[in-house]
């Protein structure tokens, strides 16, 4: 049988310790050798799996990379704790793990860096970007109608003035993103979206 053949095939149900395992392996091998050195051989081979269980799984290394950042426990979940600063600090909290922080710092950089190359993979990466992005804007919004910022208030730019400064703290300056930092962001960003303060 051709590994083809085997590609083509209804494989068994998918092991989950395979899947941690290739995943774990494309951070480690992006962090060695960047999206260009990116091969699934060398996946394959670091993960202990043969080729064909990865291309079962994954359409290339575009989409393999992405879930392997997704895999970082980054926040894709929508709270809702009935209020919008603690709807706010829950979503982005699992920025201050080690380990949503270490993902982050090894894939995105290279993700960027190929992205503006490689048309596909930027398109992925926009859209892995706004799947992040549309929580924080439903908690804004949900927060809006509750009278708790103003009305008019810019809502995409507000999702960046959040974003951003955690962005830039885990990519670029190296300061610490922990709870306290996040609480503080929060409520600096809030502050000047108030209902008072733009009315002011």
């Amino acid at each position: 049988m051709t590994e083809e053949t085997e590609r083509r095939r209804p494989g068994r149900p998918r092991d989950a310790r395979a899947d941690e395992a290739i995943l774990a392996a494309v951070i480690e091998q992006l962090a060695e050798s960047g999206f260009g050195g990116l091969t699934i051989d060398a996946v394959a081979h670091r993960a202990g799996v043969g080729k064909a269980t990865i291309y079962r799984r994954w359409s290339g290394k575009e989409q393999l990379v992405l879930d392997a950042l997704a895999a970082g426990h980054l926040p894709v979940f929508e709270p809702d704790t009935g209020t919008l600063r603690d709807d706010l600090i829950a979503y982005y909290e699992p920025l201050a793990e080690a380990e949503a922080q270490q993902a982050a710092v090894r894939l995105m950089p290279a993700l960027a860096a190929e992205a503006a190359l490689n048309e596909e993979l930027a398109g992925q990466l926009r859209s892995f970007v706004a799947d992040r992005r549309g929580p924080v804007a439903a908690i804004l919004a949900r927060g809006r109608d509750r009278g708790e910022i103003a009305e008019g208030i810019d809502i995409d730019l507000t999702v960046d003035q959040l974003t951003g400064p955690i962005m830039y703290r885990l990519y670029f300056s190296g300061a610490p993103v922990n709870p306290k930092v996040i609480a503080a962001l929060v409520d600096r960003v809030l502050r000047g979206i108030s209902p008072d303060a733009v009315g002011s």
